[in-house]
Parts: structure tokens; sequence; C-alpha cells
């Protein structure tokens, strides 16, 4: 047998790790404020909101964000671990945008609006 766990293992530097995404949280303060004064949503359904967010890039303390209903993705069978786990589920995208910590600014875009009027049709 050849034990050699004295040895390092050579590693290859030239490949980066990749960003590591943030898991899912309860949506940012000027968020769900945006949301329940100027988009007119229940407050009570606003909070129980989850979103999944990334650092935008060469902007500090600006991310984009991605809000979804945590109860519907599990019932569908969708694991949302990251931001790019929504992806392949554009339907559970309730909203999306951005927002700065420093300036809290937000830009959000409604989905559920159009998810729900185009299941009205």
């Amino acid at each position: 047998m050849n034990w050699n766990f004295w040895k390092k293992k050579q590693t290859d530097l030239t490949v980066k790790p990749a960003k590591a995404q943030a898991k899912p949280k309860d949506l940012h303060q000027d968020i769900g404020k945006y949301m329940v004064v100027q988009l007119g949503y229940d407050p009570d359904w606003v909070w129980a909101l989850k979103s999944v967010v990334i650092e935008k890039e060469n902007k500090k303390d600006c991310f984009d964000f991605r809000a979804f209903d945590a109860v519907t993705a599990h019932d569908k069978g969708v694991k949302v671990q990251n931001y790019s786990s929504l992806e392949g589920h554009p339907d559970l995208i309730l909203f999306d945008g951005w927002y700065d910590k420093n300036s809290r600014q937000v830009a959000v875009n409604d989905h559920y609006k159009e998810l729900k009027n185009g299941t009205a049709a």
C-alpha cells in the first residue's frame, strides 16, 4: 500500500470556483414595502413570499431578485435552492427586478398580474 497522506494534492489554480448564490430568504424589506404600497397587494400574502437574489456585476450592494411562493414551488416538485433554480420554471416567478441597499431604490416587474390575467382569460 502506498499511503501518501502527508503530501499535498496539486490543485488547478486556473479554474475559479463559481460565484456562490444565496439560498431562498424572506423578501427584502424595501421590496415588500414597494409591493404593498405601490402595487397594492395584501401584506399577509406578500410577506409570505420568498426570494432569491444574486449580486449585480460591477455594482456593490445592488442585487437582482426573483420572488416566488414556496408552497406552490413545493407542490409542483421544484426545489428552489438559488437564483438559477428558477430559470427552468418561469411560471413560479411572481415578481423579479432589482434593488439597491444603499439608495433603497427598487424596480419590480409584476409577473403575478400577467399570470392571473392569463388564467382568467
